[in-house]
């Protein structure tokens, strides 16, 4: 294989220069077809595929790396990690929950029939698995996969597996409602993410702490916490980091009573999440808040549209089973309070079979 052709391509896709790593790996893919190198094709349509999630385009990404798992004959799992698991997010994103699913047990499954396996391998493995299940609403059986990495590697796995598990399971306890262990994850999280010492696993870790306190409407904490964030976010600040940090800014406003400053924020947050199609249940989250906004100052058309922005959002988002149960029971209390009865218990029926 051409190594050094497949790490220009690389360099190129990381300086955001993917006309040019396109060209590129067209050229490798073409001399693949031509000298039936299979896993030269492999490698270029991976290539591909990750320059299409740069690009936003989930459906195209998606083709080339199921191409490139086939063209590479199912390469092995602990040579692949990157391939497979970006097939199986995109699988679960276009929503065959159940194709992700089955992909990721495929590599765990080969990975544990291999004496000697990586550990910290079919952990890794287990953790996304673990996230596609819920993404499934299968939440049961995805704290068990956590459970069981849990319980043959535990301590023994390196740090930074280690913290990517508990943020796993901060995100699966927050998810279905389970705050106390959502808060005990969150700080296991951020102390492994301190002693790692990399700057972007630091900045996630206080933007995740600031949001479980922000649910268990500890607002002083979630307040330290975010502040912390701010100051941890890399400079410049990506898009994606400053809408959530916008949003999270908001939700911390809405409870302190700054409903000038929530709606500000809020606002500024869709604006810049409006293309992510990726995170519907932020942009609901943030449609909630404006809701609750308007109907603080007693604006019960607006709210009343924004309360309907949230739900649609949420709806779209897999795995949220809790914060969409939470809008619809907002929306109810909204609609009991303007005099709209039957409506309010159709969304009292609707949260109750969320299941949360």
């Amino acid at each position: 294989m051409d190594e050094a052709t497949l790490t220009d391509a690389s360099l190129l896709i990381g300086l955001g220069r993917f006309d040019e790593a396109e060209a590129v790996l067209g050229d490798m893919l073409d001399r693949g077809d031509l000298g039936a190198d299979g896993e030269l094709a492999s490698h270029a349509l991976e290539g591909l595929g990750t320059i299409a999630t740069r690009r936003g385009q989930e459906a195209r990404a998606l083709d080339l790396f199921e191409r490139a798992i086939e063209r590479g004959g199912r390469p092995d799992p602990a040579e692949r990690e990157e391939l497979y698991t970006n097939a199986a997010r995109l699988r679960s994103y276009t929503g065959d929950s159940d194709g992700a699913v089955a992909l990721l047990q495929e590599c765990i499954d080969r990975l544990s029939a291999v004496p000697d396996s990586d550990p910290a391998l079919v952990a890794h493995y287990s953790i996304t698995l673990s996230y596609a299940l819920a993404d499934a609403g299968r939440f049961g059986p995805a704290g068990s996969v956590l459970a069981r990495v849990l319980q043959t590697g535990g301590e023994d796995l390196d740090l930074a597996v280690r913290r990517r598990l508990w943020y796993a399971l901060t995100r699966l306890n927050m998810n279905i409602g389970r705050l106390e262990q959502a808060v005990e994850y969150s700080e296991k999280t951020l102390d492994a993410s301190k002693q790692l010492g990399h700057e972007s696993l630091v900045f996630d870790a206080y933007l995740q702490c600031a949001h479980v306190r922000l649910d268990a409407n500890e607002t002083a904490k979630a307040a330290a916490y975010l502040e912390a964030a701010r100051a941890n976010a890399i400079e410049p600040v990506s898009t994606v980091d400053e809408g959530f940090l916008r949003l999270e800014e908001a939700r911390l406003a809405l409870q302190e009573g700054d409903y000038a400053e929530a709606l500000d924020r809020a606002g500024s947050s869709l604006e810049i999440l409006r293309d992510e199609s990726s995170v519907p249940g932020k942009r609901g989250l943030a449609y909630l808040v404006i809701a609750r906004v308007h109907e603080y100052e007693g604006d019960d058309d607006r709210a009343n549209r924004f309360y309907l922005y949230a739900i649609d959002a949420l709806k779209m988002q897999t795995g949220w089973p809790t914060y969409l149960a939470k809008a619809y029971r907002r929306y109810g209390k909204f609609l009991r309070r303007v005099g709209r009865p039957e409506d309010a218990i159709e969304m009292l029926e609707l949260a109750s079979e969320t299941g949360f």
